[in-house]
């Protein structure tokens, strides 16, 4: 079998529970080997570290699915690791209908993540060599939570081009379906697999449940960056006068108006079909103000040599959402960047709220992503959300 021998860092974050081997970390390769086949991990010194997946055509070298010599890498090792964790989901965390099932190399399977959306799970492969065992994933999904009946491959976007794989959006296995509806909070939600992502943001679930508290009759709400109205929805539900939802899709706008009738909510909302800063700007021109801004971007920065350019979007951003809020109002603002920590991203609210002439304070500690998106200890490329709760005061009044 071909090896990949890794320098002493890559090393140390392997032995400390790391699952993914960077380019950078390696030092040489030893054999030949294509796209996703099976190689092992060893030291310089020729200390055996494990096997995985290797795709030389992408930033990650190889992804480790075990770490001794003895387990094979089949079908069975993706039955037994898919069972358990769904099984961790729902005895551990209490989930049911709507959670992420697999999250990646959380759960000691990277470059697979499932999403359930009752009977509905929506995969998404960003491994070549995961792609060789989809079919079998599939299988294993289903045996795992017998009350899901479709499979859909929901298999688009960068991480699919990174590793030079095709983009595709079908149902692998099972009936063809591709809507639901699901509960979360106090609203409903409808999913459709034809949306972004795996058909909803699930990461979001307890942060837009924890804004139910802070919503009031009377207040006007505005939620940035929709998508398909989790925020707002929530905002409406509890009881928002008037909530204004904004995003430049005309689809996730038309499934916002989709939910809102769902929920009985729909005499409250507004929409803007637009791009975030023109619409933030052309408010801010006329003087709008609002008891509660909710800013949920997409990821500015996609790789750390565009930290700088990200953070600088992210500023402008949060800038213009705190011109909008009224005084001691709140300020809901979210980061879904990777190689933004938390410190960088409160640093750069801190430098937004400071040109905007305001004070923050923190309403909650520092929210994450839900608890089904576990944070594995030993790779910080599990956790990835950011999302702070600030009260919002004109500094001009703190004399």
């Amino acid at each position: 079998m071909a090896r990949v021998i890794v320098d002493a860092q890559a090393a140390r974050a392997i032995g400390k529970g790391a699952m993914i081997v960077f380019k950078k970390g390696v030092v040489r390769t030893e054999g030949e080997f294509e796209p996703g086949d099976i190689v092992e991990v060893y030291t310089r010194g020729g200390k055996f570290l494990g096997r995985g997946f290797v795709n030389p055509n992408s930033n990650i070298m190889v992804r480790l699915l075990i770490k001794d010599r003895e387990t094979p890498i089949t079908k069975e090792l993706f039955r037994e690791r898919i069972k358990k964790a769904n099984e961790y989901r729902k005895k551990v965390l209490g989930y049911d209908k709507a959670y992420r099932m697999v999250y990646g190399e959380a759960d000691y399977l990277p470059g697979l993540i499932v999403d359930r959306f009752n009977e509905i799970a929506s995969v998404q492969i960003s491994s070549v060599g995961m792609e060789r065992f989809k079919l079998d994933v599939a299988e294993a999904i289903m045996e795992a939570e017998p009350e899901i009946e479709t499979v859909f491959e929901k298999n688009t976007g960068r991480s699919r081009r990174r590793e030079g794989l095709p983009e595709i959006e079908r149902v692998l296995l099972g009936k063809e379906k591709y809507r639901t509806i699901i509960e979360e909070g106090k609203a409903k939600f409808i999913v459709d697999m034809r949306g972004q992502k795996t058909g909803f943001f699930l990461d979001q679930r307890e942060n837009r449940i924890a804004l139910e508290k802070y919503v009031k009759p009377g207040m006007r709400v505005l939620d940035v960056f929709t998508y398909t109205g989790g925020f707002a929805i929530h905002a409406a539900v509890a009881g928002a006068d008037e909530v204004v939802a904004v995003d430049k899709s005309p689809w996730a706008i038309n499934m916002v108006k989709e939910n809102a009738k769902l929920n009985g909510v729909e005499d409250r909302m507004r929409y803007i079909t637009g791009s975030a800063f023109p619409v933030m700007e052309e408010m801010i021109k006329k003087g709008e103000k609002f008891d509660i801004v909710i800013l949920d971007p997409p990821a500015f920065v996609q790789h750390e040599k565009d930290l700088k350019r990200g953070l600088r979007a992210y500023f402008n951003v949060n800038h213009a959402g705190l011109k909008l809020v009224k005084e001691g109002g709140i300020l809901v603002t979210c980061s879904c960047s990777q190689h933004v920590d938390m410190q960088a991203f409160k640093d750069m609210v801190i430098a937004a709220a400071a040109k905007a002439g305001k004070f923050l304070k923190m309403l909650e500690p520092y929210r994450t992503q839900a608890p089904d998106h576990p944070i594995l200890m030993a790779s910080k490329d599990t956790e990835y959300l950011k999302c702070l709760f600030l009260y919002v005061e004109d500094m001009m009044l703190r004399t």
